[in-house]
């Protein structure tokens, strides 16, 4: 009956294997989360460069459009009053809006520059402050373009 006993086959995982299982798992879960986290945060970064860039266009169009321009940038970009409806941004209702990421209130600044002048112009401005994702973010953004003027003899209507 011994001999029986003794050749059949084991039918669970030992403590020591199930152990190290957990520990494999564990060393697999630590890389894996900070990568998507990162992933993440580059694909929110892109969003936000986006809008941002969009706010531009729409600024701009709303200039030639209109002939003049509002204090309140979210009036003339429906991608700023987006930004400030999910505090990623405040229009500070004095020609300019301060873009946030994470901790940063002011990563990147939109602005008019002389306004209600015939020498408009709409800039994207860096703001004081910086961290990595600010940095990030102003990579992002195209700012060749800027300062753009919005009235004026460079303007084609």
């Amino acid at each position: 009956m011994d001999f029986m006993y003794l050749s059949k086959s084991r039918e669970a995982f030992t403590l020591i294997e199930f152990i190290f299982v957990i520990i494999i798992i564990a060393l697999l879960a630590g890389i894996a989360i900070p990568k998507f986290a990162a992933t993440r945060m580059d694909a929110k970064l892109s969003t936000k460069a986006q809008n941002i860039m969009t706010a531009a266009n729409e600024i701009a169009s709303y200039a030639v459009a209109k002939g003049y321009t509002e204090a309140n940038l979210s009036k003339m970009s429906s991608s700023i009053a987006n930004m400030v409806r999910r505090g990623e941004a405040v229009d500070t209702g004095a020609y300019r809006a301060k873009i946030k990421v994470e901790d940063i209130n002011d990563c990147i600044l939109i602005k008019i520059d002389n306004h209600g002048s015939n020498t408009e112009t709409l800039v994207i401005d860096y703001g004081s402050s910086t961290n990595h994702y600010c940095d990030r973010l102003r990579s992002l953004v195209d700012s060749e373009a800027f300062p753009m003027a919005l009235h004026g003899i460079l303007v084609s209507y």
